[in-house]
């Protein structure tokens, strides 16, 4: 199975570390995170592109989708703060090689809390080479 989830994961939290250095990045989606701001990037999807199997039924190429979400809770401007963040990680992947295919803003929480829930997803190679799909 190709699976580079953790070397995407570090180049998007290396990415927010310049910026943001005290920010959490977890590897898995948390619907109530209790540190801010905080960055969730999972790997929601990841099937084998049939198109490139070959006659020895080897998987060459994955199609992976990865879900951000980017939580905020400052007391003003937290809806920036957000888009700022989720910048960041879609210059990151799409830098690498994802196509952004969705991005959702949302007050959450009665309004204390912000948060952005983005899809990417791209062709992965065996020898790890990304591209779009």
């Amino acid at each position: 199975m190709i699976d580079n989830e953790s070397i995407i994961g570090q180049a998007v939290l290396t990415a927010l570390r310049t910026e943001y250095p005290d920010i959490t990045v977890y590897d898995e989606t948390l619907l109530a995170p209790s540190v801010f701001p905080c960055v969730c990037i999972e790997q929601i999807d990841n099937y084998v592109n049939t198109r490139t199997v070959d006659s020895g039924s080897n998987e060459n190429h994955v199609i992976v989708t990865y879900e951000v979400n980017v939580y905020s809770n400052k007391r003003k401007n937290k809806k920036s703060e957000c888009k700022a963040i989720f910048s960041i990680v879609s210059d990151t992947l799409v830098n690498l090689g994802f196509m952004r295919n969705s991005m959702l803003p949302m007050s959450i929480d009665n309004s204390t809390k912000f948060r952005i829930v983005g899809r990417f997803s791209a062709n992965i190679s065996a020898n790890g080479e990304i591209t779009r799909r």
